[in-house]
């Protein structure tokens, strides 16, 4: 009888773990279960650390993996570091870019988070810019919540599309020569109840500001629907609205420009399942989801939610062990997952000990 296969995947995004997690979750299991073949994997959501996870898995899986570290413009136009990460892959050279690195939340002072208007997109048209420039083949670009909420207009305009983006023709045709991917951590559109604009209320923005900021981006769409008219549905006939695309509303609508520059769409979770060659391994092996938080949240995005879908596709069953628990089984269920499991009072907020504890129960050694 073959050795029962577990795949321990750990959720990286937003510093919900920490680097080395998915290893010792796996250590733990094989300790109560040392017959089974336990491998560690991590994932991320797209967020802030996204092009750093890729290039770690990415030189574990035994890629080529290089850093180039550039400065650009924050959304306050004050130059930051940023560092892209190149992976030498199959079907060509890759490059990786986190735009939390230069967008992020966390580089803008409270006051301005507060009025978003004037924060700007630009310095990730010049990352963009500097990861084509290294000759690559493909770019993919990971977008969380950001400072920036411009639609994007800042950063088409950086590659040059002008002023009032009546070159944004020439601009797609361009940039239509790289293979270029938003992995997003939302499927949210750019504009409507739940846009760009509207959740920005999350973070604390007054209401009239957010109404002020969607009838701005209700005036760019407008601009970029005459100089780059909507295509047609072909079962429809009805224009396709880009504004209303999933994905466009990701970091203040930098979605939204990305897909007007030809870009695919994914979540980055579902996205790295490929990339990091997850879901090529699920089939036939019992999944671990190890996560910080399993709540409403998780259940329906990110990394648990999509890997969970994944393997429920290959009928592979799940199981997540996070710090903290706090929706039942039945919420789940339509994720395929099987139990949840959180630490006991003696086992502190180690999870290491509760993949030995839980081990015992889904992988108990075969009887003689």
């Amino acid at each position: 009888m073959p050795a029962p296969r577990v795949l321990v995947v750990a959720d990286r995004s937003a510093g919900r773990l920490a680097p080395g997690d998915a290893e010792q979750v796996a250590q733990g299991w094989a300790r109560s279960a040392p017959h089974a073949d336990v491998e560690a994997h991590a994932s991320h959501d797209g967020g802030a650390g996204f092009a750093t996870l890729v290039a770690e898995r990415s030189a574990a899986l035994g890629l080529a993996v290089t850093s180039h570290p550039v400065l650009v413009a924050d959304p306050t136009g004050a130059e930051v570091p940023a560092d892209i990460a190149v992976v030498e892959r199959p079907d060509g050279a890759t490059a990786y870019l986190d735009t939390a690195q230069v967008a992020g939340r966390h580089l803008v002072a409270a006051d301005d988070l507060a009025d978003p208007a004037g924060l700007g997109s630009e310095g990730l048209g010049a990352l963009l810019t500097c990861a084509r420039d290294l000759g690559v083949s493909r770019v993919v670009v990971g977008v969380g919540d950001l400072a920036c909420h411009d639609g994007g207009a800042g950063l088409l305009r950086r590659l040059g599309a002008g002023q009032r983006l009546e070159d944004l023709p020439a601009l797609r045709d361009t940039w239509s020569r790289t293979r270029l991917v938003l992995a997003t951590t939302t499927e949210a559109s750019l504009l409507g109840f739940h846009g760009a604009s509207a959740s920005l209320g999350e973070h604390g923005v007054r209401p009239e500001v957010t109404q002020q900021l969607e009838t701005e981006l209700g005036g760019l769409s407008d601009r970029v629907n005459a100089v780059l008219p909507p295509q047609r549905d072909l079962l429809t006939g009805l224009p396709r609205r880009p504004e209303r695309a999933a994905g466009a509303g990701a970091g203040g609508g930098v979605g939204y420009a990305l897909q007007l520059l030809g870009a695919r769409t994914d979540t980055g979770a579902r996205l790295l399942l490929d990339e990091l060659d997850v879901r090529d391994r699920l089939a036939g092996a019992l999944v671990v989801l190890v996560t910080d938080a399993y709540d409403y949240t998780t259940v329906h995005d990110g990394v648990v939610a999509d890997t969970a879908r994944a393997a429920l596709e290959v009928a592979a069953p799940t199981v997540v062990l996070a710090r903290e628990v706090s929706v039942g089984r039945r919420e789940g269920m339509s994720l395929g997952v099987s139990g949840s499991y959180a630490p006991r009072g003696d086992e502190g907020a180690d999870l290491a000990a509760l993949a030995t504890r839980v081990a015992r129960t889904w992988t108990p050694p075969a009887r003689a």
